[in-house]
C-alpha cells in the first residue's frame, strides 16, 4: 500500500521509481552476450525470416516520416541505439536507418508498437487512411505485416527490431535489461495522459547527453503533456522543424 502511494506521488511529478538496471546477473549476462543488440533477446527467431514478401508491396504512407529534424539530430548525436515508440508502417524508422547509413552509422532501431492503431483509427470506418490502413482480418488489425514488408523492401532488417508490445510493458522490459538509448522518439497516442505516461516511462531510459524527441505538437494532448512534463523536470522544450525534443543533461 505504501509502495503504491509512493509510486503515485512520484509519477504525478514526472518521476519513475522503477529500477533502470537489470534485476539479476542473468539479464546482464544475456545483454552482454548479444553485444548490445536486442533482437535476439526479444525474438527467438528473426521476424524477418521466411516472410512472404511477394504478398506485400511497399506502402510507407504515414505522417512526418521524412522530417529533416531526424537528419540533423542523427548527424549531431550519432546514436548507437534508437527507441521509437509508435512506428506504424515504419516510415520514420526506415528514414532514420537510411540517414544513419549515409552517415556511416548502424544503430539498432527498436520499434515499439502494438500495431493496433490510436483511438482516431477506430472512430470512422469510412476513413481509408486510418481505419482502412488497419487492414483488419477477422476483426483484428494486420498492419504489422505491412511494416515488416516495408523494412524488407528497403533492406533495413539488420538495423530495425520490432517490439510488438505496449509502450508501458516495453519500458519495463528495457529496465529489466538495463537498456538505454541516445535518441528516443515518442510518436504513439495523442491523448494527454498517454503521452505524459510515455514521457515518464522513457525519460529515465535516455542516456546522458541524449534526447527524447516528440511529434505532433499541434495536437492538444501532446502539447499539454510535453509542456507539463518539461515544467516539472525543469527542462526546456526545443523545437526543430516539425519535431520537438527534450535534452538529457550530463555526459
Amino acid at each position: 500500500m505504501i509502495k503504491s502511494l509512493l509510486k503515485s506521488f512520484f509519477y504525478r511529478f514526472g518521476y519513475s521509481i522503477h529500477k533502470v538496471r537489470p534485476t539479476g546477473a542473468r539479464a546482464a549476462l544475456e545483454a552482454e552476450k548479444v553485444g548490445g543488440r536486442l533482437l535476439p533477446l526479444i525474438h527467438a527467431e528473426s521476424p524477418f525470416a521466411h516472410f512472404p514478401l511477394g504478398e506485400y508491396g511497399e506502402d510507407l504512407a504515414g505522417w512526418g516520416s521524412q522530417s529533416v529534424a531526424f537528419d540533423q539530430l542523427l548527424a549531431e548525436r550519432k546514436p548507437q541505439r534508437i527507441i521509437e515508440v509508435g512506428t506504424w508502417k515504419g516510415g520514420s524508422a526506415i528514414h532514420m536507418a537510411e540517414v544513419s547509413r549515409r552517415l556511416g552509422m548502424e544503430p539498432e532501431i527498436i520499434c515499439v508498437d502494438t500495431w493496433l492503431g490510436a483511438v482516431e483509427f477506430w472512430t470512422d470506418q469510412g476513413d481509408a487512411e486510418r481505419y482502412g490502413a488497419l487492414r483488419c482480418r477477422q476483426g483484428y488489425p494486420t498492419v504489422y505485416y505491412q511494416f515488416v514488408a516495408n523494412v524488407l523492401h528497403r533492406g533495413c532488417q539488420e538495423m530495425i527490431t520490432p517490439f510488438p508490445q505496449t509502450s508501458t510493458i516495453a519500458a519495463l522490459w528495457f529496465r529489466r535489461y538495463g537498456v538505454t538509448a541516445e535518441l528516443i522518439y515518442i510518436d504513439g497516442s495523442h491523448e494527454e495522459d498517454d503521452v505524459y505516461a510515455d514521457l515518464v516511462s522513457y525519460w529515465d531510459l535516455v542516456r546522458a547527453g541524449g534526447v527524447l524527441v516528440g511529434d505532433d505538437w499541434n495536437w492538444d494532448g501532446v502539447r499539454l503533456a510535453a509542456t507539463r512534463f518539461a515544467r516539472e523536470q525543469g527542462l526546456q522544450v526545443v523545437h526543430l522543424a516539425d519535431k520537438w525534443y527534450l535534452e538529457k543533461g550530463g555526459v
